[in-house]
């Protein structure tokens, strides 16, 4: 891409130093954008992660909550002749 810029400008009648400039300039601004586009990106992927963490707590507890009434459950019936 720099080299096609480069030569349009040449193709223009712009000077060789003037071109660089130009198509030098034009790079930083794109590694910028890109720069910038990145750690948007890593923030929020950052954020899902967390929301995922968040998530496989939550989905443990419900694990631990259901084996307990599975428990309860079974036991219900026992607990009750003893009881008895």
């Amino acid at each position: 891409m720099q080299l096609t810029l480069f030569k349009a400008l040449q193709s223009i009648k712009i000077d060789d130093g003037r071109a660089t400039d130009v198509v030098d300039c034009l790079e930083l601004h794109l590694e910028a954008v890109v720069e910038s586009n990145i750690k948007r990106v890593e923030g929020e992927l950052a954020g899902m992660r967390a929301t995922l963490e968040a998530m496989k707590m939550q989905i443990n507890f419900i694990g631990v909550m259901l084996g307990i009434i599975g428990l309860a459950i079974a036991a219900g019936p026992i607990i009750a002749k003893l009881i008895r």
